[in-house]
């Protein structure tokens, strides 16, 4: 019955096996990674949890926030993986991701200053004494 599978056919097979075995260790090694080595500290939800409420955040972490206060989801199912899923977390964590996790290892975020809003007039910011 094997007649068939030549040599190139059974080459081709044991490639394919190898890449299917290479790919499944990949996701499992890649699974490991998804969640956090340990649980968030009682400080780390606290330092999130202040961010989160302050004008620091983005409006998608400042929802997320108000969904966690109503009590749809906790900061740890958030910083453990547990809600990777959930559209809001998603887009908290895309738009959030280096101040959480700088908050999560013990550091303050890098706050960005705001930008100085452009000014419609065309006043002269500084007088000079012939300008009058």
């Amino acid at each position: 019955m094997s007649a068939w599978r030549t040599a190139e056919v059974l080459t081709a097979e044991d490639v394919l096996a190898r890449s299917v075995a290479d790919a499944d260790k990949a996701m499992r090694e890649a699974a490991k990674l998804r969640y956090p080595q340990r649980e968030p500290s009682a400080d780390d939800v606290r330092r999130v949890m202040q961010y989160a409420k302050s004008n620091a955040a983005t409006p998608e972490l400042q929802a997320l926030q108000r969904r966690i206060a109503g009590g749809y989801l906790s900061w740890r199912q958030v910083l453990m993986g547990e809600a990777a899923d959930d559209r809001g977390v998603k887009a908290a964590l895309e738009a959030d991701r280096e101040a959480l996790a700088a908050l999560c290892r013990g550091e303050e975020p890098r706050v960005e200053p705001p930008k100085p809003k452009p000014r419609d007039d065309d006043e002269p910011m500084t007088f000079t004494e012939d300008a009058w």
